[in-house]
């Protein structure tokens, strides 16, 4: 009986060191994951980075009355009254070498109404006697986004009765002093026009429309006193981010469709009328960020913390046909197996960079349960004793792969699950002290 217990002990104390062996591959996950986090930046580079769309705001020169020219630091931005958005995304994989790199093409299109109705031409800056004028003649229409390379279509705008292309660059009019709306992280995309016929009106309408493209993440501004945004897309797994979480969602597996509903109460950032000064402005945002489902290497990860819950089971099930046939195993021949079993896991690694992860783990799972069998078959000389045991091993990897599947129930299984083996273990612990009894 004290043997059995030595042996016992033994096991466990294998079972740890195998497991902090298998703390190693865990790091080579890490070193994978970082090769993959750069690929995706180069493709970034190179087909565009992440997104953040925002507009289309009106910016007004403010001139001095009698100079007419622009003040220092110093334009007028007309934020919309109300605007909907709504975009349609189509996420894509591109793969360079063995990794993959996430980016996605989107379908904007939008419209909402600027109130102009308070709006003046003349008048007199806060802080200052002097009059001064604004320019409603040469106002911009602009909007923002981080990456000019993503622009597939050109911003097409009906503003009022005007129908324009945003096409150029943010324009100073001459001033070298005036500073931008946004820090230097944006790019702004502009036309000038002539909106000096629409001031006094109090619902100026427009109309936006593009196509962008860009990678990892898509995220919109709610500029508007009232703002409706709506996002869909193909993304199985999507990630909503930005200081506020949808209103409604539904994320199907053919997809997702989110929106958001936000007043300028919300935001709490900007007026809808302000004036640039010497200062940038940091708006807020909401929007997706977009997921590979299943990424490989997260559940890699995931699958490592139960290396030894599977290794444990696996060396008491070969303790377990020890028992049952009466002939001793080595210490050699459990090391030998337990070495088997954390190379599954780097054998999961290496294959689910080129077959995917569920296809990695069965045939990961299918050599080492063969390699175990046939091993453990030629040292107990039972073929259905090694049978079972490799079942029982077999059953082990087909619960971890469950939990991994089901992340959003997986300690609740889990917990059942380590329930039941606790109360296998109990009453084999209970034959086995009966059985030495009637020894």
């Amino acid at each position: 009986m004290e043997k059995k217990l030595r042996k016992c002990l033994l096991i466990a104390v294998m079972s740890v060191i195998f497991w902090m062996i298998s703390f190693s591959i865990m790091g080579l996950v890490g070193e994978r994951i970082k090769l993959s986090d750069e690929t995706q930046t180069e493709v970034a580079e190179t087909w565009s980075r992440k997104q953040d769309f925002v507009g289309p705001i009106l910016c007004v020169p403010v001139v001095r009355d009698s100079q007419s020219v622009v003040m220092p630091y110093t334009c007028m931005y007309v934020l919309p009254d109300r605007i909907e958005l709504t975009t349609d995304v189509e996420s894509e994989v591109l793969h360079r070498g063995i990794f993959d790199a996430l980016v996605y093409r989107s379908k904007l299109s939008g419209s909402g109404v600027f109130n102009l109705k308070e709006m003046k031409t003349t008048g007199v800056m806060a802080g200052s006697s002097k009059p001064v004028r604004f320019d409603w003649s040469n106002t911009q229409v602009i909007i923002a986004i981080n990456d000019k390379r993503g622009i597939e279509e050109a911003v097409k705008v009906n503003i009022g009765d005007k129908a324009i292309e945003l096409n150029q660059s943010f324009h100073n009019y001459g001033n070298s002093n005036l500073k931008h709306i946004f820090n230097n992280d944006k790019e702004l995309v502009c036309k000038i026009i002539d909106l000096s016929d629409q001031v006094g009106n109090k619902a100026v309408a427009f109309d936006i429309a593009t196509e962008l493209k860009g990678s990892d993440e898509l995220n919109l501004s709610p500029i508007g006193n009232v703002s409706v945004l709506t996002m869909q897309g193909n993304c199985k797994d999507p990630s909503f981010i930005g200081f506020m979480l949808p209103s409604s969602r539904e994320v199907t597996d053919e997809g997702f469709k989110a929106t958001w509903k936000i007043s300028s109460l919300n935001r709490n950032d900007v007026d809808q009328v302000f004036y640039s000064r010497d200062q940038s402005y940091e708006l807020l945002h909401i929007g997706t960020k977009l997921l590979i489902t299943g990424g490989q290497y997260t559940r890699i990860n995931r699958a490592l913390k139960y290396a030894f819950l599977v290794i444990l089971l696996s060396l008491v099930a070969v303790f377990v046909a020890e028992m049952c046939v009466n002939s001793e195993i080595n210490l050699l021949n459990y090391i030998l197996i337990g070495v088997a079993l954390v190379l599954f896991y780097l054998m999961l690694l290496s294959f689910s960079e080129w077959i995917g992860f569920q296809k990695a783990y069965l045939v990961s799972a299918l050599m080492i349960l063969g390699m175990v069998f046939v091993y453990l078959n030629a040292i107990i000389k039972k073929r259905n004793v090694a049978l079972a045991a490799c079942s029982f091993m077999a059953l082990v990897y087909i619960f971890i792969y469950v939990l991994l599947c089901i992340s959003s129930l997986s300690l609740l299984v889990g917990t059942l699950g380590l329930f039941v083996i606790l109360g296998v273990a109990m009453y084999f612990s209970l034959r086995l002290v009966n059985a030495n009894k009637t020894t």
